[in-house]
C-alpha cells in the first residue's frame, strides 16, 4: 500500500509513523526516497477488513493525502 502525506516536515513524519506503527494490521512500514511516501505491507483476513482498514484507520489518520492499495492476484516468486 502507498501512502503519501501532505506535510514533509519532521513532526509530521513523526506523527504518521508512530500512529502506524500501532496498527496490528501493519506487519511492515518503509519511509520511501520520493514518491509514494511510505510503504505498507498490511495483512487483513479479507477485501472487507482491507477496507475497513482504510476507511476506518488509515484514512482517518492527520495528513494522510493519497492512498493506493495493491491486491495481489498471484504469487509468482517470492521471498521465503
Amino acid at each position: 500500500m502507498d501512502v503519501e502525506i501532505y506535510s514533509q516536515d519532521r513532526k509530521s513524519f513523526e506523527e504518521f509513523e508512530s500512529a502506524v506503527a500501532a496498527f496490528d494490521e501493519v506487519i511492515e512500514c518503509r519511509r520511501m526516497y520520493g514518491r509514494p511516501d511510505y510503504f505498507l505491507r498490511v495483512a487483513v483476513g479479507d477485501h472487507a477488513a482491507c477496507e475497513a482498514f482504510l476507511t476506518g484507520k488509515l484514512s482517518g489518520l492527520t495528513g494522510v493525502r493519497c492512498l493506493e492499495s495493491h491486491l495481489t492476484m498471484k504469487k509468482i516468486k517470492a521471498d521465503s
